[in-house]
This record gives C-alpha cells, structure tokens and sequence, in this order.
C-alpha cells in the first residue's frame, strides 16, 4: 500500500477487494456499510452485511466475495499494521489491530446516531486525505482522526462482545475458542489433540461438541481451514505448488495434492487452471 491509510469507496472498492475466488485482504480494514449489501465468507464463516453495519476485515483471515449490491454506500479504511503501532492509543496497552482482531466477532449492526457518527468521522478523513492543501499540521490531523475511529470501532466492539459473550452457552464457548484458535494455529497444528488439550478436554469430547454444534468434526473444521488457505493461494497467488505445500506445513508436495485432492475432489493444478489464462 503506497500511503498508510487509504480510503475506498463504491466507486474504488474493487482496487481493494477481489471476487471470483478466495484471497487474503493485502490490509487489515475498517468497512463501515451505509447502504445496500454485502455477502461474504470469513475463513468459515458466512457474513450478510446490509444498512448501518460496521465490521472488521482481517489479512490474515481468507475471503470470498459472494454477492455485491449494485446501490452500495461504504467505505473501506485500509491501514498499516505499523502506522496503528505507532499511534498514541489506549486501548488496554495493546496496540489496535491486535485488540480488534483477537475479539471473535468483529462485525456490528448500529443504531443510526451512533453509525453516523462513523460515518462522517471517515468522510472528514477521506477529504483530508485527498485534498491537496497541505495544512502545517496535516499529518497530524490525518493520525488524530485515525485514532478516533480506532476508539469508536473500539467501543463498538466492547458493547456488543460483551453483550453477546453472557448469552452464550458452554457448549458454544467450547467451538467459538476452538474456531478462534484453529484459525491461529492451523498452519503448524493439525491435529485435534493440541485444541482439545487447551481446553482440557478430550479430542472426543470436542468432536462430539463440534459436531452437535456446527455439523461438522474438529477435523472436518481443520481440515476445512486449510482448504480455504490452499484455495486462495492457489487461485490469487503465483506461488508454485510445491512453495504452497511448504507453506501449508505439508511434508512434502504429493501429501499436499493428495490432501486437497480428497477435500475438493480435484487437484491443486486443476483447480488452479480455473483462475490463470
């Protein structure tokens, strides 16, 4: 990214996001939706945005766009992870992006006072950001205002996280920690004892937990995890299979082909050709 913050909007959007396949973001963002709708999928998780909606989006996490409304109102804050480092913040003596991204939901609905306020916070930042009358405190004036959607976003996400953490049962708590760990430890932990043992339960246990829950196995969810990470290397990057095989932590490339070839059905090449000409 050329400058440490850039603004999209509905005009733009597409120089941020991409469609047709699964991709990491190439920045951590602040998407604040003001109209129309957005449907994506977050690593597993499936995501409907729609008016007055706020949300996260995390580069380290994969992401497909699903379906994009033609009367869409919305404005995507890409940042550095370094420029949030270095701002004077006070959010629990962390720096922002690691306390946004550690929270297990990250997108928000609000009421339309608290939406606006957003809203005309990133609108000032995106005229400062573009206008060409350089003030001799510009740039401190860009960090300043940064820094006050870090905090609203912040505030945002501490109401509703904790609103929603009393409301949910043990069983629930069980898979949102899994989910939340899986998706920090998938590239070196495939097994299901490693999460099992974090929460000091048995691999059965958690199996069976996951399964009433989601549907599906810890394994099925690890495993799927991993798709999702081969998928968007394979679909938007122009690394060899074999460099993606290490990269996935596999022990060598067959193991890799043989991995994906049974969870899609088709082998890495093959899916790859879809998304190269």
């Amino acid at each position: 990214m050329e400058k440490p913050i850039q603004i999209f909007d509905a005009h733009n959007i597409f120089d941020f996001i991409e469609i047709n396949h699964p991709y990491h973001p190439k920045n951590p963002a602040f998407l604040i939706l003001k109209k129309g709708k957005l449907n994506f999928t977050e690593n597993l998780n499936s995501i409907e945005l729609a008016e007055n909606y706020v949300a996260l989006i995390d580069s380290r996490k994969v992401y497909e766009i699903l379906e994009i409304s033609d009367d869409l109102e919305i404005f995507l804050v890409a940042f550095d992870k370094e420029f949030t480092e270095k701002l004077p913040l006070k959010i629990n003596r962390l720096n922002a992006y690691v306390y946004f991204r550690n929270e297990l939901v990250c997108h928000f609905q609000l009421g339309t006072p608290q939406f606006e306020k957003i809203w005309k916070n990133v609108d000032l930042l995106k005229n400062i950001l573009e206008s060409e009358d350089f003030t001799t405190h510009h740039d401190e004036i860009i960090r300043h205002l940064f820094s006050s959607l870090v905090y609203q976003f912040g505030d945002t996400v501490s109401k509703n996280s904790d609103f929603s953490k009393e409301k949910i049962s043990r069983k629930h708590e069980l898979v949102l920690h899994f989910l939340k760990k899986v998706g920090e430890h998938f590239l070196e932990e495939k097994e299901v004892t490693f999460y099992a043992e974090q929460q000091f339960i048995t691999s059965r246990h958690l199996s069976a937990v996951l399964k009433e829950v989601t549907g599906n196995t810890a394994g099925q969810v690890i495993a799927a995890f991993v798709m999702k990470e081969a998928k968007a290397q394979l679909s938007s990057t122009d690394k060899s299979i074999y460099e993606i095989s290490m990269d996935l932590k596999f022990s060598d490339q067959y193991s890799f082909g043989h991995f994906f070839k049974k969870h899609s059905g088709e082998s890495p090449h093959v899916y790859r050709k879809r998304f190269k000409n």
